[in-house]
């Protein structure tokens, strides 16, 4: 099987754009992820009424080993996403225990954040709202998270071998 991976999804859940855009990947996601054992994938919509927000959202960021990004203007605007989110994920990429998985939503000055220094999706971090064909354009990213997830399998074995 591997290595366990849980994934952890930041969105700005403030744009209705950035949430039909999180409930389209998801549609395309989510069979791929269901079908990978060991892979756990946490979003947001998975807090259940009367349960507490803060502990919730932080004991998921403990758990967290990729964090996928869904970059927008208002994301990159959002203290919470980037001090709080983004920060929990770079301080684990520091030290190898955390990948980071950008997807640009919309047009926004990304390239000028950390987001400006990796590969980001879709290919060539061409917008998803660029994109005519969005069944392709979710495929390929589906496609590309599942690349990465089978890369962090494979270091986590051959870390194993060492």
């Amino acid at each position: 099987m591997g290595q366990e991976i849980n994934i952890f999804v930041s969105y700005c859940h403030t744009n209705d754009e950035d949430t039909k855009f999180l409930d389209d990947l998801l549609m395309f996601i989510k069979p791929a992820i269901n079908n990978l054992s060991g892979t756990k994938l946490w979003v947001d919509k998975k807090i259940k009424t009367g349960q507490d927000l803060r502990g919730t959202i932080e004991n998921a960021l403990t758990e967290m080993n990729l964090m996928i990004c869904m970059v927008s203007p208002e994301y990159l605007n959002s203290d919470y996403c980037i001090n709080k989110e983004l920060q929990e994920a770079l301080e684990k990429r520091k030290i190898g225990a955390a990948n980071i998985f950008p997807i640009i939503l919309r047009k926004c000055p990304w390239k000028h954040t950390f987001f400006g220094q990796v590969l980001c999706q879709p290919k060539d971090g061409k917008p998803l709202k660029d994109w005519d064909d969005r069944d392709e354009v979710f495929s390929d990213i589906t496609d590309e998270l599942m690349d990465v997830i089978r890369h962090i399998r494979s270091n986590a074995m051959d870390e194993k071998k060492k």
